[in-house]
């Protein structure tokens, strides 16, 4: 009885373990182009621009409407949440690698870009004062987008979270510039950041193809 018990709970523990390991997208899936708006109150699209990554800001300044695009070697995407201590304590480390790689002002092309997409239901009425807290100068997008669903884009974190696969958190995602995933990790230990930011060196040189 006791070994069938011990067998059960093997199994059981093994199906756990694969369906957890299905729960994120892989390295070499494709990503998912989105749309969304940031605390302070841009709106972010990155998507395929002849088979190129590609960063639309939208905001408005002085009255006028003002539209940016830029073409990074790689975007890194920090799923995360305020109420999630493992994301807290991993934001110093992604903001130091986001200051190591992030592109010169006025650069166009190249550089690693880094959106934080913050799931709090509640968006950016929760997250803007927390956010005040932390010295962090990636963008944060945490609230939705209007538009036509014919364009393919995800509007919402919610529809993030969900075509994302990500189940726990933080969960970061390695982007390059053809949108390929290159790096996939869930919680956070320096071990992870360490592969990380070696995958981040690699695209950038060009060595990774």
């Amino acid at each position: 009885m006791k070994l069938r018990t011990k067998i059960i709970t093997s199994i059981l523990f093994f199906l756990f373990i694969c369906i957890f390991a299905l729960a994120v997208l892989k390295k070499g899936d494709r990503f998912h182009s989105f749309s969304l708006k940031s605390i302070d109150d841009k709106i972010v699209t990155v998507k395929l621009e002849d088979s190129k990554l590609s960063i639309i800001t939208e905001f408005i300044k002085d009255g006028k409407k003002i539209k940016k695009k830029s073409y990074p070697d790689a975007i890194l995407l920090d799923f995360w949440a305020t109420w999630c201590v493992p994301c807290r304590a991993a934001m110093p480390y992604m903001q130091k690698i986001y200051e190591k790689y992030q592109p010169k002002e006025g650069q166009i092309r190249g550089g690693l870009e880094l959106l934080g997409i913050a799931l709090d239901r509640r968006g950016s009425k929760v997250v803007k004062p927390f956010f005040k807290k932390f010295k962090i100068s990636y963008a944060m997008l945490a609230d939705p987008t209007s538009g036509s669903s014919d364009e393919g884009l995800i509007r919402t974190t919610k529809d993030m979270k969900s075509r994302y696969r990500v189940q726990e958190i933080p969960v970061v995602y390695l982007i390059d510039s053809k949108g390929i995933i290159e790096h996939v990790h869930v919680g956070f230990k320096k071990r992870q950041i360490a592969d990380l930011e070696n995958t981040i060196k690699e695209i950038i040189s060009g060595e990774r193809e």
